[in-house]
């Protein structure tokens, strides 16, 4: 998913179209870092390339991932954006409201506490102008919202940071606490106490992070996710705040929504968890290497084959014997190498050991197949359908080796020698042939020298390097491999 979005009614071709109500409502108060990221964004929000990121947008700025999701942070609180904080996370422009309807007649003596209140907060900052005094008041008119609960995030955003604030940053904090079902002084004074409490805790993540800038409201509410929704420790959130100077409070959260997801929770747990997505990582991109693809972000191929090969019991060292096997076979596709996988899982190998004895074992039965061709006056490679023959000779038909090297000899001159032997053999299986002596007597069929019976199998096969005929074979069997 692409890091920033538009809501429908902002989807535009070729030119990106800028409300006005931003730059007469928005742009005087906001800081310029702030209105450059907003821009950027919205320009880019058209494109799903590489470049609608957020490293994309700070490599372009000259900032710091940190300073991008700080400047989203301040939209959001406005209310010009959504952003998501799943795994993608990602950006929503949001359409601008229309604030062209009058306001309703509000008496004045109904808020005259309020506004005393409210214009102290701000002493020897600010005055506080007829819009603004509007804009609260008609928050007022219709919302439950509590007149002390709202001068108590007035409070709090001065606080936090400082008498310039403009008060629509102020609303969105007041619509965030309702949203929660903070209307009232003493659950909206709990919320915002309890925020507040986790400054030192921020303090030491900032830390970690190499970030020196000042916390946001934003910046609690996420720590408040970690630790009452998602259920981290502290220790855990600033160790974890280690790997992510790069990406900042964004990259944090990523990766802890990320280790949510998987149920690491503890500091050990996440580190199991870090090392095995590493050595998955490694697997995938030295599988990759072995068959001569590449792909940039690997996570598709854990996801869609790595993990359900491990699951069905397949070693590392298998898998990628397996793509080397692939190579020099002109298997030189995932979805290729998926197949040859599956095959084998069929075959039930999934360990090295396993896979030697099964080139062995075909390799060994090619020769066998190789002496047949011989006697019948063929000098050339074992093919598929010779091994579907032999397969079913010896397996359907329960003709031992010796009998079907008799038959080979009785082929000689035959314009096609194995469906000549084809013949024999059937004949041979309808009249109970078993041994070469019954072969002999069968028909009058003169005596000739028999070859001594192979075994395949049965014991431990030798580690050695195979022959492109042997490799061939091998996939050539698989391909015969029944469903």
């Amino acid at each position: 998913m692409a890091f920033c979005d538009k809501e429908k009614q902002l989807v535009t071709d070729g030119y990106t179209v800028i409300d006005n109500k931003f730059f007469l409502n928005y742009l005087p108060d906001a800081p310029e870092k702030c209105v450059a990221v907003y821009l950027l964004g919205l320009a880019l929000s058209n494109s799903l390339g590489d470049d609608n990121s957020i490293d994309a947008i700070a490599q372009k700025l000259g900032i710091t991932p940190d300073d991008v999701l700080t400047a989203y942070q301040y939209w959001d609180e406005l209310g010009l954006v959504t952003i998501s904080y799943d795994a993608p996370q990602h950006v929503t422009y949001r359409a601008l409201k229309d604030g062209t309807n009058a306001l309703r007649k509000i008496s004045p003596s109904k808020y005259k506490k309020f506004s005393q209140q409210l214009q102290d907060l701000f002493a020897g900052g600010r005055q506080i102008n007829t819009s603004e005094y509007d804009a609260y008041y008609q928050f007022l008119e219709d919302t439950a919202f509590e007149q002390e609960a709202l001068l108590a995030v007035i409070k709090y955003c001065i606080e936090l940071k400082g008498k310039s604030i403009g008060y629509q940053y102020i609303l969105t904090v007041a619509r965030n606490e309702m949203r929660k079902g903070a209307t009232t002084l003493a659950v909206v004074s709990e919320h915002l106490n309890c925020q507040q409490k986790y400054d030192e805790d921020l303090k030491l993540v900032f830390k970690q992070l190499g970030s020196n800038r000042k916390f946001e409201h934003a910046d609690r509410e996420m720590y408040d996710k970690w630790v009452r929704e998602l259920g981290f420790t502290q220790d855990v959130i600033v160790n974890v705040a280690k790997n992510c100077k790069n990406g900042g409070m964004a990259k944090l959260d990523s990766m802890l929504c990320e280790y949510y997801k998987r149920g690491a929770m503890s500091v050990k747990e996440i580190d199991d968890y870090t090392a095995e997505k590493t050595r998955l990582y490694d697997l995938a991109k030295n599988i990759n290497k072995t068959i001569g693809v590449y792909y940039q972000n690997v996570e598709s191929i854990i996801d869609e084959y790595l993990a359900g090969w491990l699951n069905k019991g397949f070693e590392d060292e298998t898998l990628l014997e397996i793509a080397k096997y692939c190579f020099k076979s002109g298997v030189r596709t995932l979805a290729g190498l998926a197949d040859i996988v599956d095959k084998l899982y069929k075959n039930g190998i999934t360990t090295s050991q396993a896979l030697r004895a099964y080139i062995s074992a075909i390799a060994q039965q090619d020769e066998l197949i190789k002496g047949i061709l011989t006697k019948c006056g063929l000098a050339r490679k074992v093919t598929a359908n010779d091994r579907l023959l032999y397969k079913t000779w010896t397996q359907i038909w329960n003709l031992p080796y010796e009998v079907i090297l008799f038959a080979s000899e009785k082929t000689t001159g035959a314009n096609n020698p194995v469906a000549y032997l084809n013949r024999i053999l059937s004949d041979y299986k309808q009249a109970g042939v078993a041994t070469v002596e019954q072969a002999k007597a069968h028909k009058n069929i003169e005596n000739k020298t028999t070859a001594t019976k192979v075994l395949i199998g049965g014991r431990d096969m030798e580690r050695r390097p195979y022959t492109d005929d042997e490799l061939n074979a091998l996939f050539t069997v698989l391909d015969e491999t029944e469903d």
